[in-house]
């Protein structure tokens, strides 16, 4: 038993460490996002130029940003749920939905890592036409995304991960819970 703990820590920590490491690599896509952005918005309407690689520079980092941000939200719960059905179930039988939904998240994470690595493949000999790289740079997201959606649905599904899922009435029982109400 104490061995399981152990290990689960051991895995909670690497889950949480890759984690952080996607984080910061979300927020510098952000960051240059909005400054290559501005940066076009403003030569533009200032001195009449443009850069012509910003564009696809920046719509690269969006969808990078957005892939990884959906490979969070699936660590985090924080994934689009209907709450108000789970409310209708018993309690007893809600962890076996929560169950059911990991599983279908999983698989939504194999479609992405399958068909996302041949969307890649079939796009990685051609190139973008302002900056020369391949176009197969705006679609590895999908196939990487993929695999920590995997990851994290199965850590969610085996107990790895601690799951809580904030719904109206979870966050209004622990306000209660700390205001000593309960």
């Amino acid at each position: 038993m104490e061995e399981k703990k152990e290990k689960q820590g051991f895995l909670n920590k690497i889950l949480d460490n890759t984690e952080k490491f996607i984080s910061y690599i979300a927020m510098i896509f952000l960051v240059a996002m909005i400054v290559i952005v501005s940066t076009t918005v403003f030569t533009r309407y200032t001195i009449n130029f443009t850069f012509r690689w910003s564009d696809e520079v920046a719509l690269l980092m969006m969808i990078w940003f957005g892939f990884l941000g959906m490979a969070l939200g699936v660590k985090n719960s924080v994934h689009l749920s209907i709450e108000f059905f789970m409310s209708l179930f018993p309690e007893k039988y809600q962890k076996y939905i929560y169950k059911i939904e990991d599983i279908l998240v999983g698989i939504f994470g194999f479609f992405m890592l399958k068909y996302g690595w041949e969307l890649y493949n079939a796009t990685k000999t051609t190139v973008l036409p302002a900056t020369q790289w391949t176009r197969g740079l705006l679609f590895i997201m999908l196939p990487l995304s993929g695999i920590l959606i995997i990851l994290y649905s199965a850590a969610k599904f085996f107990g790895i991960l601690r799951e809580e899922h904030l719904t109206i009435q979870s966050e209004t029982e622990k306000n209660k819970k700390a205001k000593g109400e309960n």
